[in-house]
This record gives C-alpha cells, sequence and structure tokens, in this order.
C-alpha cells in the first residue's frame, strides 16, 4: 500500500495520458519459480532494499549479486508503471545506480553487459544510459587504482587521478572510498591529504582490536518506567518554531547575512576591531573541529569524523579552551562520538558510538565512565517489545546527556527517557505520551478456535502455554524464514506448509492472516485528511490515514538535557512538546513551541530554546525574547549573555536576549571566545580582536 501511495504522490496524473506502446523487448520480463506470481514492482523494490542493506554493511560481493537480480525484475517494474500510471516518472533506480557500481567492483562484466542491453531496450530508461557508461569505466578504474597503489605504496589520494590517466578526481576519490570500505585498500590520514596502501601489505598500518565494552551497571532490574501525563503538567505555550523551509523568501532576504566590506565589520554596535592578524600555520583552528559547545569553564571543540590533524590514527577528537582562549586539553578517541551530550554548566562530556557504547569524559577529556548500552535491561526490554535487531539498535537511541556534577547520566530509546547514576543504578525512567492523532487499531480475525485447535496450532508452531506476544512474534518469523515459498522455490509443499503456519498464527494470536506478515505487535491509525463529497445529492466522507506500528507512532525523544543546578531533565519529543521532570523523574511543566530544538540550556537564570530557524529566551517560564536565524546557528551561552554564531556572522546579546551588535566576516568563523583585550573572533587564517564588548564571564 505504501509503494502504491509513493507512486501516486510522485507519477504525474494518468487519467489524462494515453499509455504508450514501449517496444515489445523492453517489457519482456524472465519469471522464476521463486516469483510466487508476486508483481515485478514487489520484486524489485524487495531486491533493491536488500542491496541498499548490503552496502551499508559493505557486503559488497553480496549486492553486487543482488544487483544482477534485480535486473531481472526493472522492466517489469516500468511496464507495471506505464500500465498502472500512463508515464514512468521514476527519477532514481538504485539497481542502475549503485548496483552499477558494485558491479564494476566485483569485476561482473556479464551482469554490466546485461545492464546495459536492458537500458538500451527501455526508452523510459534513456537517463541512465551515461550512468551505464560511467560503470563500465569505472570497471576498469577499480583494478587500475589498486595497480597504481600497488606500484607506488604510500602514494597521496591526490596523486592516483595522474597515475592511472583519469581526468575527474572528485569521482576517483569515490572509488577509492569503496575500494576502503571493501577492505582492499587503506587510507592513512596525513594532513589533508591521505596516503594510499593495499590491505594487508607491509605498508599497512596495524588495527588496533577493537576493545569490547562491557555494561556498568550494578543492578539487574531496570527502575519503574512512568508515563508523563501531559494534560495534568502545567502547560507553558510558546509561538510556533517555522521549519526552514517554512519561511517566505523575502523573511529569508530580511534574515540573510550581510556581505562583509572587510575582512571583519562591525554592524549595530559602538564597538571597534583593535587588531586583525594574519595566525602563524601552528595557530589556525583546524577546522575539523566543527562542533562548537560553551562550557562553564570555557569552549569544548569536537571533531566528529576523526579528520583533525596531529592525533594519528583516530575516530574522534575533542580540544577544550579555558575562558581565554588558552588550550588547556586534548585527546583523540579510537571510537565516534555521536549523540554528544554537553552540559553548559558542566564540567565534562557524553557520547554514544556507533555500537551504542556510552562514554563518559571529565572536563579533562579523561574517561569518567564507560557503557554498553546493549547490556542494560531498559534496552532489552525495549528490543524484545518491538523486535528490533541489534544491528539497527542504534536508530531508536536518539539522545545521552550528563549532569553538571557527572553524577547522573540519561540516555533516550525511541519515547524512554532512563536516568541512571554514575555507578551504575538505575534511578527512573520516563515514557512520553503516543504522538497526538493517533489511534491503536487491530485487524482481528473472524476465526473461533476450540482448545483442540489452540493445542494443536502450539503444537505446529513449537511453542506450549504459557506463552507470550514476543514468543509468538518470533517463533513466527522464524518458521516464516524457513517455510516461505520465496524460500523454497524447488519444494512442492512449501506453499501449504506457509498456509498452515499462518492459519496456526491466526488461533493464537486472533490477528487475520493477511495481516500477519507485517505483525510487530499494536497498530496505529492517523487521519491526515477528511474530504466531504457531494454525488447526486449524497454525501460522503473520504478519509486520507495512515498506518504504523507502535515503534514508529510514539513521540520519540529528539533532545534532552540536564537542568542547571538540580537534576531535573529537559526531554523533548518530535511533536514539539518539551516535558520537565524532576530529579525524582516526575513531570513538572512542559513547553510547546512545535519543533524538535537542537539546544535546551538552562543557566538557572534563564533557559535558551535553540531550533533551526529561533532562539527562545524564557525566566520562570516566561517568554523574554525571541531571536530568529534564516541559515541555521550555534548558541554559545556566557555568565552575561549569549551569543549566535551562523556562518559568517557572530551576534551578541545580554542575556535576556537585547541584542548588542554583531560582527561580519568574509571568511567562515571557526572560533569566538573572550580574552582580557576583548572578544576575539578567528576564520581559518585571521584573528580579530574587538573592543567594547562587555565582558563574558564574572
Amino acid at each position: 500500500m505504501l509503494f502504491q501511495l509513493l507512486k501516486r504522490l510522485f507519477h504525474a496524473d494518468a487519467s489524462q495520458k494515453e499509455l504508450p506502446a514501449p517496444r515489445e523487448e523492453a517489457i519482456v520480463v524472465s519469471h522464476s519459480p521463486a516469483s510466487g506470481g508476486r508483481k515485478a514492482s514487489d520484486l524489485y523494490f524487495d531486491t533493491m532494499a536488500q542491496m541498499q542493506e548490503a552496502i551499508s554493511k559493505h557486503d559488497y560481493k553480496r549486492a553486487a549479486s543482488l544487483a544482477r537480480d534485480d535486473l531481472r525484475h526493472v522492466a517489469g517494474f516500468v511496464r507495471e508503471s506505464l500500465r498502472d500510471f500512463g508515464s514512468f516518472g521514476i527519477s532514481s533506480i538504485p539497481a542502475l545506480q549503485q548496483g552499477g557500481t558494485m558491479l564494476a567492483l566485483a569485476g561482473d562484466d556479464a551482469g554490466l553487459a546485461e545492464m546495459k542491453k536492458v537500458v538500451a531496450s527501455i526508452p523510459e530508461l534513456d537517463p541512465w544510459i551515461t550512468a551505464v557508461e560511467q560503470h563500465l569505466q569505472d570497471r576498469w578504474l577499480f583494478p587500475a587504482i589498486e595497480q597504481a597503489v600497488a606500484a607506488n605504496p604510500r602514494c597521496l589520494q591526490t596523486d592516483i587521478k595522474q597515475l592511472i590517466g583519469a581526468t575527474d578526481g572528485a569521482h576517483i576519490a569515490n572509488l577509492i572510498s569503496y575500494l576502503e570500505k571493501g577492505g582492499k585498500i587503506v587510507r592513512i590520514k596525513e594532513g589533508q591529504n591521505y596516503r594510499l596502501v593495499l590491505a594487508g601489505s607491509n605498508e599497512a598500518p596495524v588495527r588496533v582490536p577493537k576493545r569490547l565494552v562491557s555494561s556498568h551497571r550494578t543492578d539487574s532490574k531496570a527502575p519503574p518506567l512512568y508515563k508523563i501525563d501531559v494534560s495534568s503538567l502545567r502547560y507553558v505555550p510558546l509561538p510556533r518554531a517555522p521549519m526552514r523551509w517554512e519561511e517566505a523568501q523575502s523573511s529569508r532576504e530580511r534574515g540573510k547575512t550581510p556581505d562583509a566590506n572587510d575582512l571583519f565589520d562591525l554592524r549595530d554596535s559602538d564597538w571597534r576591531v583593535t587588531s586583525v592578524d594574519k595566525m602563524p600555520s601552528a595557530d589556525r583552528p583546524d577546522s575539523a573541529f566543527r562542533r562548537m559547545y560553551s562550557v562553564d569553564s570555557g569552549l569544548l571543540m569536537i571533531d566528529d569524523l576523526g579528520r583533525a590533524e596531529g592525533f594519528g590514527p583516530i575516530e574522534a577528537a575533542a580540544i577544550r579552551y579555558d575562558r581565554s582562549g588558552r588550550l588547556v586539553a586534548k585527546a583523540g578517541f579510537s571510537h565516534k562520538l555521536f549523540h554528544l551530550g554537553v552540559h553548559t554548566l558542566g564540567h565534562g562530556i557524553i557520547a554514544m558510538s556507533s555500537d551504542c557504547v556510552v562514554h563518559a569524559y571529565d572536563d579533562g577529556l579523561q574517561p569518567l565512565f564507560e557503557t554498553a548500552l546493549i547490556e542494560a535491561p531498559e534496552i532489552q526490554a525495549l528490543r524484545n517489545r518491538f523486535d528490533i535487531p541489534q544491528v539497527e539498535l542504534f536508530k531508536h537511541l536518539c539522545c545521552v546527556a550528563l549532569s553538571r556534577d557527572n553524577g547522573r547520566y540519561l540516555f533516550t530509546a525511541v519515547d524512554e527517557a532512563w536516568c541512571i547514576g554514575s555507578k551504575g543504578i538505575g534511578l527512573w525512567g520516563v515514557k512520553l505520551p503516543m504522538e497526538e492523532g493517533w489511534k491503536r487499531i487491530s485487524t482481528p480475525s473472524t476465526k473461533i478456535a476450540t482448545s483442540v485447535e489452540i493445542q494443536s496450532a502450539l503444537s505446529l508452531m513449537g511453542l506450549s502455554l504459557p506463552v507470550t506476544p514476543e514468543d509468538l512474534k518470533g517463533r513466527y518469523r522464524e518458521l516464516a524464514m524457513k517455510l516461505h515459498p520465496d524460500h523454497n522455490p524447488s519444494d512442492p509443499s512449501a506453499d501449504d506448509r506457509m498456509k498452515a503456519l499462518n492459519a496456526a498464527a491466526e488461533v493464537l494470536t486472533g490477528i487475520d492472516r493477511s495481516a500477519l506478515p507485517a505483525y510487530t505487535g499494536a497498530t496505529f491509525v492517523k487521519e491526515l485528511d477528511r474530504k466531504e463529497l457531494t454525488i447526486h445529492g449524497l454525501k460522503f466522507a473520504l478519509t486520507f490515514s495512515y498506518q504504523q506500528s507502535e515503534l514508529y507512532a510514539s513521540d520519540r525523544i529528539y533532545a534532552a538535557s540536564f537542568a542547571a543546578r538540580s537534576d531535573s531533565v529537559y526531554l523533548a519529543g518530535r511533536t514539539g512538546r518539551i516535558v520537565l521532570v524532576n530529579e525524582k523523574g516526575e513531570g513538572v511543566r512542559v513547553y510547546d513551541l512545535g519543533a524538535v530544538p537542537s539546544k535546551i540550556m538552562d543557566t538557572g537564570e534563564y533557559l535558551y530554546i535553540l531550533t533551526d530557524t529561533r532562539v527562545y529566551v524564557l525566566r520562570d517560564d516566561s517568554l523574554c525574547a525571541l531571536v530568529d536565524m534564516f541559515n541555521s546557528g550555534n548558541l554559545l551561552i556566557a555568565d552575561s549573555g549569549f551569543g549566535l554564531l551562523e556562518s559568517k556572522r557572530f551576534r551578541w546579546f545580554r542575556k535576556n536576549g537585547v541584542y548588542l551588535g554583531s560582527i561580519v566576516s568574509k571568511d567562515p568563523i571557526r572560533r569566538v571566545y573572550w580574552s582580557p583585550g576583548g572578544m576575539v573572533v578567528e576564520t581559518r587564517q585571521r584573528r580579530a580582536t574587538i573592543d567594547g564588548v562587555p565582558p563574558w564571564w564574572d
């Protein structure tokens, strides 16, 4: 159903078009026993999804095999689109794009030849002729790159283009990336470039084995989970924050950063630039540190991609400056830093790596603790409830936060938040209410079974009473994978065995067998629109709705932080509601701004909420100021005020939101801080000192 909806959304209106007559050879589809009579478009999308999953796991051999399989369904996919909608308006066909790259990497000449034949035979695929020609070139560029690296070990990546006689350096870099992820080439960071060696050669660096991290939890059970009742809390409505695409063009023009007339221009103030210096290379800010946070001790900068210079082979890095802009701590990390949590008044940092391990560090960037969330009892319960595979768990853990004194930390999973003591004791858990508008539904079966039939169904599925919904879900999926006719094309009894399994599952779950393949527990529906129609004097109501599982209908938590000087916590769901809970996990109030914030910063005196387009300044639940942005920005907090940093502009405000002035630069601003001589603004090569700005720090 979702596929049909997407096709209707993205295809032109077929009702006014005459169905074209494509060449006969363009619509011939080879059928196999495994197809089971399914539509070519369904087979195409199923195989495409498997191919993309294999690519994401860097299993390029399997991805190439799936790409070749998907070619069998492309012609049928085109034919069905023409038949159903009168046109073929698809702008992306991964089987011909990513799939072609996989075939070239695998050296599958026959697969590439088949792809060229398919595209040439179908007029609607003419836009992909150039892509296929590039794949045919890539078939020889991949081994040429490997041969060049073998003949010139430790050559620079930028030299490869010349070594193999290519012209497009960006494309060659992309191919090198595939070779690296496929385990054929190793890139060694050197400044802003890479040196290349063959994997397994004597020149290749020895990779340090990944260190296994276990859970630091000392309790075996999760603390109580409380559901927040938003209707019982103090409600603080705020002007709705617009999305970036909702601003009118005229508004964007008014908010556009003005062009600088000089290297550094001052606007709307009586400040003055006292000096502009070209910095020595050693002092220049490294652009790899692209994420900036204000902390109680000064400024923290994060390289979350592992590109910083001078740290050796790393996955990420951090540096901290004191309140005068002096470097006081730096560290490289062997793991990525995702879902960062930095407390405005705190003395530490917390982050989660892609393997769902939480790492916490103190003000000196020394380890405080680390713990594997996958072993936490709260996460184990969540995975069982929603049947989340381990490889997909990272997608559902969105936030981590650290308290001001580093004594507590927080992590969120879907719509739940859990507060844990740094020593490993669970303190409380809360769950946000379901997003408004969703209604729980079910697809009930009309079949009523006797106790004998129920016992027979249990026996067929290898289960016995008592049985949980999780037992049923897991066993049904396990057996379906084994028995499905698509996986047993040579077994004539596969259809009957699958029908028997569906009948047994229908008896035990009470769910109609047509809904069983998507059975993941409770299902929810949300009404999107309702139209009142009158036809021949009769009135009809046409309802457009959207159906989703509970996992995706929940008000997922996308931002979280601890309060200023207490252990209260702010939790922001995707509905735009920010719920404040106290140190016991009890709801206190809810702020409603209609957009998910990127930062929530509490100083005790003021609360600052940053979205993509706006800064909210609140005090005692009163809205003090609104500051609009039109190019996103970063919020930096100090004792006397706050700054809003955009690419080439830094605006400074009193802590109550009163605007004081701004500085505009010709080049992107890399770092801003306070020094005894005034405010300092640095671009990649130059440093400006500005006098007249009120001191940042008491």
